[in-house]
């Protein structure tokens, strides 16, 4: 039984200052910087330059303290002091002493404190946490072990690489117990591991296997036994089974049984569990959860062979079209705005996405992201936190992420949405063209090809792993052959969307794949001061809010500004000099870019199988590729893909022997049958029509229209299916485009999409 922490909290630290002592209230959950900022002690670090102003608090030590009343237990029974997450190296002590020591960020800690409480009395809890710079001071790092220029501090300890600065998150080395505190009794008879999965599916029945543990002192195993229930609406199964040993498997039939569905595939059945562990028919634990009933698998390949290959995801024995985006985190800084996390989530849904790629640079996000997955129907990718690094291999190390692996693991695999284990993201491109040598091969990380996967297979037997993202065999880094694999990460050189690089890409999946887009101006003054507004290249501001570590003018990500100003010339023929043309033109750059992404895949579907594009929304106030930014305000992208995301879409291909061809796409299990019509949206001009018919989970080729390919003009398609009217557009016509003609079929798009 959890009892939730109500009580306040203090923090304290020495001041880098002037070496003072000093205490202010704390939020928790939350983060040190947010308390700072709350008691006016530092600037908002994401309004201009102040990321910067917070370097001398990376090497600062902190101490956390609160009191609570700890309760009576019964004999036999267990007190733990449960910290959801610290931020990161820490001690723990109770009334003055030492109850354990925490040193990863991304799993819970538990600790027992039945021997140092005093019950039904007031407790002092004290948390002292460490810098984590200094701490990653005292590692020494082997050549083979390498990250990107800026995360080296992240190698060994296990906390997110973002937080030391990525191109999509500050510079911002906190600490803070970022997640809940509670007191957790735990009775001498209890459930101590549940693992329910699906083992086969059809309409007719399912096959469920349900994995125990538990735990009892009785002298003999007599008398003990198990209780459950799984009720969804009137779908009701009961099991009712003895307990000969503390651990056992149960393998059952369900009849009948109400499916859980990704979204758009049907619906998101999900049944609420209870099982009970009685002994001498008296209830002594019960654990409740909910869960879907349904199977995922992924079937790849690994190679492109002979030009093509495989990576397709089949939910209860169908093949589902992936429609996505990446996950990052929606606050930079962890344990602050929460509430975040559901808003974020209904954008993905809004959007009709089905599938959320969790990134590796990130951390594992808490159960009620998961539950909100499993309520939206997204399917979850989950990289494990990895990112563009080639991670050390000492013993002491890969004990480490095996015990995080196994919490993380068996915390998350009872939800219906977790679709994939992945090893990281990215660090088996590292071996391509970052290791010290040049001769190691990406089969030389124990992490994904030995430590995860070994974890997976134990705790998660039922869910598939991929070892990276994108997962490059040995094979292909002997032919030196990076876009080899049918899963590709299609970032490129970021020039004209239409370019050969997308237009041509050998993807059979891409699960990463942008183009930048300015944020609205209502939000770009919200951080970045009045005097800067024009600033953009070279300005510090918009250098910083291009997410540069340490603002460094000749750093990584410093091309940023200039690349989506290129991106607007190459565009429209010039660089607009006032700000709101400027984010006008960008907007419409980056909107036509990820429709053209989105389309070029569903236009082929099965030959390509699915898109998670980068990204929804932004964790700090940033230009960058996002569709939403940090204030939740939507840039014109958000709305062109709601379109292109549509289960039901028709929409042009690209310009060829003088025709361009009209497709219909269908994400359905069913077939549908409409009507359909293309004009020029500005003089209304009919270019053609027709009726539709299109086959069940299918893209099919209606018409083609003749065109001049000089001719620049907005088409509007439309269709109607049972009396509902959608809508559509293709801009067609070379770069650069008339910006002035654009804006005028944008306004009539506006009004027909309701945006």
């Amino acid at each position: 039984m959890r009892i939730a922490w109500e009580r306040t909290w203090t923090l304290g630290w020495k001041d880098p200052s002037d070496g003072s002592w000093k205490t202010i209230p704390a939020q928790v959950p939350g983060n040190v910087i947010g308390d700072l900022v709350r008691a006016g002690i530092v600037p908002d670090p994401y309004v201009g330059t102040n990321s910067a102003l917070l370097r001398p608090y990376e090497f600062v030590n902190w101490e956390y303290r609160s009191t609570f009343s700890a309760p009576e237990l019964a004999e036999g029974d267990r007190l733990e002091l449960v910290f959801d997450g610290i931020d990161t190296v820490a001690e723990i002590l109770v009334n003055g002493i030492s109850a354990g020591h925490a040193a990863n960020m991304v799993i819970s800690h538990s600790f027992d404190v039945t021997g140092l409480v005093r019950p039904g009395e007031e407790n002092e809890v004290t948390v002292r946490i460490r810098s984590s710079i200094n701490e990653a001071r005292k590692f020494h790092r082997p050549p083979a072990a390498v990250a990107s220029a800026y995360n080296f501090e992240g190698l060994y300890l296990r906390r997110p690489m973002h937080t030391y600065g990525w191109d999509i998150a500050p510079r911002l080395v906190g600490a803070g117990l970022w997640r809940d505190v509670s007191l957790e009794v735990l009775g001498m008879e209890r459930w101590t591991s549940l693992y329910l999965f699906t083992a086969k599916v059809s309409p007719e029945r399912a096959e469920l296997v349900l994995d125990w543990s538990f735990e009892s002192p009785a002298e003999t195993l007599e008398n003990l036994e198990a209780h459950l229930t799984m009720r969804c609406g009137s779908s009701v199964l009961e099991r009712r089974f003895p307990l000969r040993f503390v651990t056992g498997v149960l393998e059952f039939e369900f009849p009948h049984p109400r499916l859980w569905n990704p979204l758009g595939c049907g619906e998101q059945n999900l049944y609420a569990v209870e099982l009970e562990l009685l002994h001498h028919g008296k209830t002594v634990d019960v654990r409740t959860w909910e869960t879907g009933i349904r199977t995922v698998h992924l079937e790849r390949s690994e190679t492109l062979e002979d030009g093509t290959g495989r990576f397709e995801f089949l939910v209860n024995n169908r093949r589902i079209f992936i429609k996505g985006s990446n996950w990052v985190p929606s606050d930079a800084l962890h344990g602050e705005n929460p509430e975040r996390t559901e808003k974020a989530l209904e954008l993905f849904r809004d959007l009709g996405c089905n599938m959320v790629r969790c990134w590796g640079g990130n951390l594992y996000e808490d159960d009620h992201f998961f539950s909100l997955c499993d309520r939206f129907g997204l399917l979850v990718w989950q990289d494990f936190m990895f990112a563009c690094e080639v991670p050390p291999h000492d013993a002491a190390f890969c004990e480490t992420v095996r015990q995080e692996a196994e919490a993380v693991v068996t915390r998350l695999r009872n939800h219906p949405s977790l679709a994939l284990w992945c090893g990281d993201n990215e660090c088996d491109e590292l071996f391509f063209y970052q290791n010290s040598t040049g001769r190691l091969s990406p089969s030389f990380n124990r992490i994904s090809r030995e430590i995860l996967p070994d974890a997976v297979g134990t705790y998660d037997p039922a869910r598939d792993y991929l070892p990276s993202s994108p997962y490059l065999s040995d094979s292909l880094w002997r032919a030196h052959c990076r876009y080899g694999s049918p899963e590709q990460h299609l970032w490129g050189p970021r020039d004209n969307w239409k370019s050969s690089f997308y237009k041509d890409n050998t993807a059979v999946f891409a699960s990463e794949i942008g183009y930048h887009g300015m944020p609205n101006l209502e939000s770009i003054r919200k951080f970045i001061p009045e005097a800067s507004l024009n600033g953009r290249v070279g300005n510090p501001d918009w250098l910083c809010h291009a997410a540069q570590p340490f603002n460094d003018p000749k750093g990584p990500y410093a091309y940023r500004i200039r690349l989506m100003e290129e991106q607007v010339a190459g565009c429209f023929g010039r660089v607009p000099e006032d700000l709101e043309t400027f984010i006008a033109c960008s907007q419409i750059v980056q909107a036509e870019a990820l429709k053209f992404f989105i389309e070029n895949f569903r236009m082929r579907k099965w030959r390509k199988t699915g898109l998670i594009w980068w990204n929804v929304l932004d964790c700090w106030p940033q230009f960058s590729d996002a569709v939403v930014d940090y204030y939740f305000s939507r840039k014109l992208a958000y709305w062109y893909i709601r379109t292109a995301q549509r289960p039901l879409s028709l929409m042009f291909g690209e310009p060829d022997a003088w025709c361009i061809r009209l497709y219909a796409v269908n994400d359905l299990a069913s077939p549908q049958a409409g009507d359909y019509r293309v004009s020029d949206i500005l003089t209304g001009e009919e270019l053609c029509r027709g009726s539709f018919e299109i086959a069940p989970d299918a893209a099919e080729e209606l018409t083609s229209l003749r065109i001049c390919q000089s001719c620049r003009r907005m088409l509007l398609i439309e269709w109607s299916v049972d009396g509902h009217l959608s809508f559509n557009h293709y801009y067609q016509g070379p770069v650069p485009y008339d910006f002035e003609q654009y804006s005028a079929g944008l306004a009539i798009l506006r009004r027909k999409l309701e945006f």
